[in-house]
């Protein structure tokens, strides 16, 4: 839990061999652009990748594990410290975006101005900039010169904005090292980090359960990171079997943006409220004691159900335990929220009845960030919640146990190697399958051409096929052996992408559509280029 960010000085760690060059390049680029914009080399590049979740999808906010992985795309912030002045200087090397200067103001006045109704890309860096020094009480912090470089896509569902949050993080605490150290205070470790940057987010308008931060900076190389966040953050790398062939991951990009600050609230931000006011429903109906300041999430009443009613875990599995749980919740919210009454959703005013709350009390507990809907759905999104995490949990335990045979059995015969790894990607494959449905029908955040990418996945030869990120546009992944990964984009192309965007690049659609290797975490690189 105390690691630190690691610090580099060599990036052939972060990227797998076929990328390795062209990501030697862009550094380059990014180093030999900073010294042309301040007329001096950075003292270090900070860097946060991307993510893909694999499965888990709006569960975390509810409290619950995600089992997302690191991508090789990532945010770059070169920076120069000024130690002689607090002004902040930042600019991206995509000069279609414009340059932000201001001198901090203080910390009462919460250093500097972030308007969320305005979505211009510099408040993500502005975000994780007043976050980190909220979080230290720096009053008087050291100045920044900035220059970014970004190969997240946005609007993807592969954490653009989020890898933007805690690049900015990242390199702000490096900035005011030397604040630190001379005050003798403690620089924060890779999990502190990762709090504040999910607590930054939110001065962006979107309430971000923290997923998007956690894998970002704390993911390992090769491995996915299953991810909890109750009653604290906890990461465990989750590693696949060697298999053969081996096993793949191909994202796919709809090309359809989502921009999370901009659907937050229609989308994003009342899927939050209806997930908190299924549990505050959930936990009346239960009898299950409210804590003081009223809130609670899915995990919670989970948690305090059981405790309840009691549970035996004699002769199961961790695992085991916890999808009986789960199965067992999916069963309190058919009783409970699958009445006439409930099930197909309420109006405003019936959910404050529910809840025990006037309208004016249920706004102020739960609706922080702006929201716009006239029907809740608490039946659809608590079921989602519960089945979706029991989905995560099998998958983890499915990679764990056939790690656990591989272990004990290496050496041992080839064949039977290629036949349990056929297993294992149909039964992973059949639970993102799964996940995709959910996602459609209970959650309402998949769209038309999701659907059909998947759809044309699964015909392609993916063994599992599901959105990832927040939806409602963006990106898809696919379980796909590695030596058919060729054959599939190619298929992919033709069938999606020529159809809906037959204008594209070759260079284009290789950034549309592609694989990824795990990927390392957030690093800050204070070598030479």
């Amino acid at each position: 839990m105390s690691e630190p960010i690691p610090v580099i000085d060599d990036i052939s760690i972060l990227y797998s061999d076929p990328k390795l060059a062209s990501a030697r390049a862009r550094w380059a680029e990014l180093s030999a652009e900073f010294e042309k914009h301040y007329g001096r080399k950075p003292d270090f590049i900070a860097r946060s990748p991307g993510r893909v979740n694999l499965i888990g999808e709006h569960v975390d906010y509810s409290g619950f594990g995600v089992l997302p992985m690191a991508i090789e795309d990532d945010c770059l912030i070169a920076v120069a410290v000024n130690e002689s002045s607090s002004d902040v200087k930042f600019a991206n090397i995509n000069k279609k975006y414009s340059s932000l200067e201001f001198s901090p103001k203080s910390s009462q006045d919460g250093y500097v101005d972030i308007n969320p109704e305005l979505h211009v890309w510099s408040n993500y860096f502005a975000a994780g900039y007043r976050g980190l020094l909220e979080e230290l009480n720096i009053e008087t912090p050291n100045g920044m010169l900035c220059l970014m470089s970004g190969s997240v896509p946005e609007g993807a569902g592969l954490s653009s904005s989020s890898a933007f949050v805690c690049c900015s993080v990242i390199a702000t605490v490096k900035a005011q090292e030397s604040l630190l150290e001379k005050s003798q205070r403690k620089i924060p470790s890779a999990h502190e980090i990762a709090t504040i940057a999910i607590r930054s987010e939110r001065y962006v308008g979107a309430l971000v359960g923290g997923m998007d931060q956690a894998a970002s900076i704390l993911s390992k190389p090769n491995a996915a990171l299953f991810i909890e966040f109750h009653p604290v953050l906890k990461a465990t790398p989750v590693y696949f079997p060697t298999t053969q062939p081996a096993i793949a991951f191909v994202i796919a990009n709809t090309l359809v943006t989502s921009a999370k600050a901009e659907t937050a609230p229609v989308r994003y931000n009342l899927r939050v409220v209806e997930t908190r006011g299924a549990a505050r429903v959930l936990a009346l109906a239960l009898g299950i004691p409210l804590p003081a300041d009223g809130k609670f999430h899915l995990k919670q009443v989970l948690d305090a159900h059981y405790e309840k009613v009691g549970f035996s875990s004699e002769g199961k599995t961790e695992a085991e335990a916890d999808i009986e749980k789960l199965v067992g919740m999916t069963e309190v919210v058919e009783r409970v929220l699958g009445t006439d009454e409930i099930k197909n959703g309420v109006s405003y005013s019936k959910l404050c009845e529910l809840s025990g709350l006037s309208e004016a009390e249920f706004k102020k507990l739960y609706i922080q960030q702006p929201i716009r809907d006239e029907i809740f759905h608490l039946y659809r999104r608590a079921k989602h919640v519960y089945t979706e995490e029991r989905r995560a949990v099998a998958f983890r335990d499915t990679c764990e146990k056939a790690m656990r045979v591989q272990e004990k059995a290496a050496g041992g015969d080839e064949h039977k190697a290629v036949v349990e790894s056929k297993a294992l990607f149909k039964r992973l494959g059949e639970l993102m399958d799964e996940s995709q449905v959910y996602c459609h029908k209970y959650f309402d955040c998949s769209c038309d051409e999701l659907e059909e990418l998947t759809q044309l996945a699964r015909r392609a030869g993916a063994y599992g096929s599901r959105l990832s990120g927040a939806g409602w546009g963006g990106a898809s992944v696919s379980l796909v052996s590695e030596d058919r990964v060729p054959e599939f984009i190619s298929h992919l192309k033709k069938e999606f992408y020529a159809k809906h965007h037959p204008d594209l690049t070759e260079d284009q659609l290789e950034r549309a559509i592609f694989a990824s290797a795990p990927s390392s975490g957030a690093a800050m690189f204070v070598g030479h280029l």
